[in-house]
């Protein structure tokens, strides 16, 4: 299984720039949707929702190189998804609360522990079939 990580740095590379286009992309949506007049929550949803939608279509599609069926892949995605995001607002929550760090520094953590956890789930779970599949 470890055997997968193989290509990792030039992989997380691109996990990282794809991440940064997501968060461009949530922005982007957000600002315009809160400026329209849509309440805070489902301007957020949407934006988030469309940042995660770009994140799973180019990490699939460039980052890891997968094609052929989506939804088994899609699935694992969004339980992901929500683990990761479970954890790093525990984490969060637990480091600002039992050791009174300021809440930017534990969200600077959660995100840090988060895009590892997301990396790593990301490489050995969700898109794996196509990568168990080379040649060395």
């Amino acid at each position: 299984m470890l055997a997968n990580l193989k290509n990792s740095p030039l992989e997380f590379i691109k996990f990282c720039t794809v991440g940064a286009v997501n968060t461009g992309i949530d922005l982007a949506v957000f600002a315009v949707l809160s400026s329209g007049g849509f309440s805070l929550l489902v301007a957020h949803t949407l934006s988030y929702t469309c940042g995660g939608l770009n994140s799973f279509l180019l990490n699939r599609t460039w980052t890891f190189k997968q094609n052929g069926q989506t939804s088994g892949q899609l699935i694992k995605f969004l339980l992901l998804n929500l683990l990761t995001l479970v954890i790093t607002y525990c984490l969060m929550v637990g480091v600002y609360h039992y050791l009174a760090w300021p809440m930017f520094i534990c969200k600077l953590l959660a995100v840090g522990a988060g895009l590892g956890l997301n990396f790593v789930g990301s490489r050995l779970w969700v898109f794996t079939f196509a990568n168990l599949l080379e040649v060395e």
